[in-house]
């Protein structure tokens, strides 16, 4: 009797212990009513832009243009990982150099590029001194092998693929934010969770990053027509000192403009509605210009989803008569885990955990849909938006690389481009599956 009883109970702890099950194959989420919205806090800015301008008058970094910056460095190479996609579609893309492909010291998280930057026609960049290019950005955090710890870094790596995505020539440049201080400017402490390219800015989202200072700034916002070249590259430090100026052994850091951060000021938590946590970020020209950000929620759905109105003629957010920003529309993500999410009209793909059992995910690696380890089974997943926006009807749609981050729409293009940032486990069971992906999707219709 006594040993039925411990079986009883073990087999009840395991249960308890499990991870709840991922949602099923069909989900639908609800629009934030007038009343919830409301209630999340709007976005204020502040400029840097006074502080960056002084590093450039005083200290010996020389302001260069993104020709500069992609015209050489590191190159990609054909795609050399499984794609774990099941889509009728073209499916095109790189892997990373072999360093790049299986560093522990950096890991992909945000995407987009040119054909985000311009008016949805074409796909070369407003920047000086590189008309006629396609480029993918992609950003990325340290991580806690890096000698700066985990997410104390952030930098984002500028891609030209005009001629092609394989053999692209690449390079990385260290995103800083000028403090007015005696060596002009400092690292950008941040899991750089999402970008998005504006005419000539380019945002940042963050989850937060309450661990570090600056936490509260939840998009930072860069001039993608002023990098610096530094002096140094033997130096890990970030700042100019000496006379030497260094990005953490870059050779360009691209200066933060200026930042947005709740009004009043606080952190994000992605279970309080008032103080939203922006994880991933795309953008939406389909009507009106808006950034779409997407909330992570570990361990459930719920996670949300916002809309936030954009400036054509200054290319940032745009201000109510208070200055301040706020969300235009939001819904609840049905989707577990979501990491990404990319909208266009009523249709939008959201990334997140795959749903349990059905569809079979058994080829993939990893054990069940829900491991909370190194390694995380992704899925993409087709929105339907409603006529009366009242609603999102969320089906699956695709297996996808392993722990799967951003997604990008480029309308000209027709191209939905995908970043993972696996690299392998720790224990070399599974090998690393690191891709840049760009699915033929015309209008988010695959």
């Amino acid at each position: 009797m006594l040993t039925r009883l411990a079986a009883l109970f073990l087999l009840l702890a395991a249960l308890l212990a499990a991870p709840a099950p991922a949602p099923a194959e069909a989900a639908t989420g609800r629009a934030l009513t007038a009343s919830e919205l409301a209630q999340v806090r709007p976005l204020a800015f502040t400029s840097t832009l006074a502080a960056r301008d002084a590093v450039a008058a005083t200290l010996p970094v020389t302001k260069v243009s993104m020709s500069t910056v992609i015209g050489g460095g590191h190159t990609t190479r054909a795609i050399c990982h499984p794609t774990n996609l099941r889509l009728p579609v073209t499916v095109t893309g790189f892997c990373w150099n072999a360093t790049d492909d299986t560093t522990a010291n950096w890991f992909p998280q945000g995407i987009t590029g040119s054909g985000d930057g311009m008016n949805g026609s074409v796909l070369h960049p407003p920047c000086e001194g590189c008309p006629g290019r396609k480029i993918v950005a992609v950003s990325w955090r340290s991580g806690a092998s890096h000698e700066y710890g985990a997410n104390r870094l952030a930098r984002v790596t500028f891609v030209d693929v005009t001629g092609g995505p394989v053999g692209a020539p690449y390079r990385h440049a260290l995103l800083v934010e000028p403090d007015g201080g005696a060596g002009g400017f400092r690292e950008i402490a941040s899991h750089a969770d999402g970008i998005s390219w504006y005419g000539n800015k380019l945002f940042l989202v963050t989850g937060g990053d309450p661990d570090v200072a600056g936490g509260d700034r939840l998009v930072r916002v860069f001039d993608l027509t002023h990098f610096w070249r530094m002096n140094s590259t033997a130096s890990g430090n970030v700042g100019c000192v000496g006379g030497t100026c260094s990005a953490a052994y870059s050779g360009f850091a691209l200066p933060q403009i200026g930042y947005y951060r709740l009004g009043p000021a606080a952190v994000c938590a992605s279970l309080d509605l008032a103080r939203p946590c922006l994880n991933g970020v795309s953008l939406d020209r389909s009507g009106a210009d808006h950034l779409t950000t997407v909330e992570y929620r570990k361990g459930g759905s719920g996670g949300k989803i916002l809309r936030w109105p954009l400036d054509a003629s200054t290319a940032l957010l745009r201000t109510g008569s208070d200055g301040l920003v706020r969300p235009a529309e939001g819904w609840f993500s049905p989707v577990w885990d979501v990491q990404g999410g990319v909208f266009t009209g009523g249709r939008g793909v959201l990334v997140g955990l795959c749903p349990e059992g059905s569809p079979s995910v058994t080829y993939m690696p990893g054990g069940t849909a829900s491991v909370y380890g190194e390694f995380r089974k992704s899925c993409l997943h087709r929105v339907t938006l409603s006529a009366d926006r009242a609603t999102l009807d969320v089906h699956y749609m695709t297996t996808a690389p392993g722990n799967a981050q951003n997604v990008s729409y480029w309308p000209a293009s027709g191209e939905m481009w995908l970043v993972n940032e696996f690299r392998g486990d720790y224990d070399g069971v599974y090998g690393s599956d690191r891709l840049v992906l760009a699915l033929t999707c015309p209008g988010l219709d695959c």
